[in-house]
Formats: C-alpha cells, sequence, structure tokens
C-alpha cells in the first residue's frame, strides 16, 4: 500500500521505485489533483476561521444586547460555502 505522506515528500522516488515494478504511476494527475486539494483546504481552513470569528461576534454584540441578525445571516451563507467546500475536499481525499 502507498503512503499518501510519502507520496506528497518523495513522489520522484515512489514513481522511480513503481517503475521498477512494471508500474506506471501517474505523477502528473497526482500532483495536479494534490494541488486542488492543497487550494480547496485552504479555502476551507479559511471559511472555518470566518466563520468562528463572526460567531464570536454574535456572543459579543448578543452580551451588550445589540442585534445580531445581519452577524447571523452571514455565519448562515459561511455555513453553506463550507458545507460546499467540505464536500469537495472529502471528494478529492477519497
Amino acid at each position: 500500500m502507498l503512503d499518501i505522506q510519502q507520496l506528497r515528500n518523495d513522489l520522484d522516488n515512489v514513481v522511480a521505485r513503481l517503475a521498477a515494478r512494471k508500474f506506471a504511476f501517474p505523477a502528473a494527475e497526482f500532483t495536479a489533483l494534490e494541488a486542488q486539494r492543497k487550494t480547496i483546504q485552504t479555502n476551507t481552513e479559511n471559511l472555518q476561521a470566518k466563520r468562528n470569528a463572526a460567531s464570536k461576534q454574535i456572543g459579543i454584540a448578543k452580551s451588550k444586547g445589540e442585534d445580531a441578525s445581519a452577524i447571523l445571516a452571514e455565519v448562515a451563507g459561511l455555513g453553506d460555502e463550507l458545507k460546499a467546500a467540505e464536500a469537495q475536499l472529502s471528494e478529492i481525499q477519497a
């Protein structure tokens, strides 16, 4: 079985070892998928950070007795974006 960390860290060596066993590993396809995964994962982490910051603002606004409906709407939108990004990430990682 191939170790994903080893593929990420030492792709050329893994491809060479597999070629010695007469297996053609699609390195270009793997590299493209890995770049896509990194982009989506970064986007997902950024969305989570935005959602967490907005949730904290909601708590602060409510503790001060202010209206937090605008922030709640923003969090709802971020939640939808986050679910879509997480679904994309899961699909690529599968």
